[in-house]
């Protein structure tokens, strides 16, 4: 793939049918900024995509039905993915619900800390040479590995999975077992932990706290900063009411797709609230 951009190239993983219109506010955010930017499916078709969106196959990177893992979950596919994009090209993973608010520099390390101190895998850029992204990659193309970051309990229990399946057996005893916390694992051992962001650049409000983004009432946006270069939505901790409706007039959500020219109007109105 060439890209024409000063700015890092981003990407991400869909493993599924349509993206919702967060995800797609989201894809749409880093165009705007000025990213090229890639959506990779796993599916027969590509979804559909804002415009400036790119769509290629998973496959251009990286075939998990080789290594086993084509029925994998679609967090635990993301996880794994993500290393062989980071290895095989320039770009910078993005989860599909990280939401751009400034231009991304282009640098060897993009990721960072959640404001309670864990290393989230959101936003993720390693170089090619780093020591932390070739062991992660060793690591799991061995079928007989058994991660070290798990206590000696889940260990033992996925010493009882059959070779090829331990690294599913982890995944299903501890769902950051392949993400988050080999990250944060790997990264401090191989002494790459110091390149780590601090919370407000990608992490400015916990995922308990989304609800705000949403509301007309909250619209200082205190919690940004002059180092924020995006926020994570937390789609799994979004109320589901807000995924289908509106969200109120002077929010930040609605803020921001004003800004970027992203059409709400598909959405239902709210019943009560600032419209």
């Amino acid at each position: 793939m060439s890209f024409s951009t000063p700015l890092p190239p981003v990407a991400s993983l869909w493993v599924g049918g349509e993206l919702n219109w967060l995800h797609k506010l989201c894809l749409a955010s880093y165009a705007y900024r000025g990213h090229e930017v890639v959506l990779f499916f796993m599916a027969d078709t590509a979804p559909s995509v804002p415009p400036g969106v790119r769509t290629a196959p998973i496959t251009d990177i990286w075939d998990p039905a080789p290594a086993g893992h084509a029925d994998a979950p679609a967090s635990m596919l993301s996880d794994l993915f993500r290393l062989h994009l980071l290895k095989k090209t320039d770009m910078v993973w993005i989860d599909t619900d990280m939401l751009a608010v400034r231009p991304m520099p282009t640098a060897d390390y993009h990721f960072g800390f959640e404001p309670t101190g864990s290393i989230n895998g959101a936003v993720l850029r390693l170089p090619k040479a780093s020591k932390a992204l070739n062991k992660l990659l060793e690591w799991f193309d061995d079928p007989e590995w058994i991660t070290p970051w798990l206590g000696e309990k889940d260990q033992a229990e996925i010493a009882k999975a059959p070779p090829g399946k331990r690294l599913l057996r982890a995944f299903e005893l501890r769902r950051p077992a392949v993400g988050p916390r080999a990250l944060a694992y790997t990264l401090r051992k191989c002494g790459e932990l110091k390149h780590a962001q601090k919370p407000d650049v990608f992490y400015p409000l916990r995922g308990v706290m989304t609800d705000v983004l949403f509301s007309g009432h909250c619209h200082q946006d205190n919690w940004l900063t002059e180092n924020t270069l995006a926020v994570h939505l937390y789609d799994s901790m979004v109320r589901l009411y807000h995924k289908r409706h509106r969200p109120q007039k002077h929010s930040f959500i609605a803020r921001t797709a004003h800004q970027i020219g992203f059409d709400l109007s598909g959405l239902k109105h709210q019943k009560q609230g600032n419209l």
